[in-house]
């Protein structure tokens, strides 16, 4: 089965350097494809505000495992702005279609 790439809302500013998020749902697709869940889900870059956005399920292709979102500055990832670690698709579509808003990632401009 091939799935779409997930739909998301992303403001003007912010290049997607990979995608690799697609609508595979665990919860509605079960486990047979676990393959779509890997390291390498999602980058985007907004180089005005030298902001990363990554996503990626660690570990790779084990349904145990958990969606990691990031917001860094300046690629330092052992300083994230803002870190989610979560199961629910949901919650990772709406963290990433608020931290692209300009009005969220303001505050993390000098």
């Amino acid at each position: 089965m091939d799935f779409e790439l997930q739909p998301l809302r992303i403001q003007a500013g912010w290049r997607m350097e990979y995608n690799n998020f697609t609508e595979y749902d665990m919860d509605v697709h079960g486990e047979k494809y676990c393959f779509e869940l890997n390291e390498d889900l999602i980058m985007l870059t907004n180089d005005i505000a030298n902001l990363t956005i990554n996503l990626g399920w660690y570990p790779s292709f084990d349904l145990n495992g958990s969606y990691i979102l990031y917001l860094v500055r300046n690629k330092d990832w052992n300083k994230p702005l803002e870190k989610v670690v979560t199961r629910s698709k949901s919650e990772v579509i709406a963290c990433i279609e608020k931290w692209v808003c300009y009005e969220c990632f303001s505050k993390y401009l000098r």
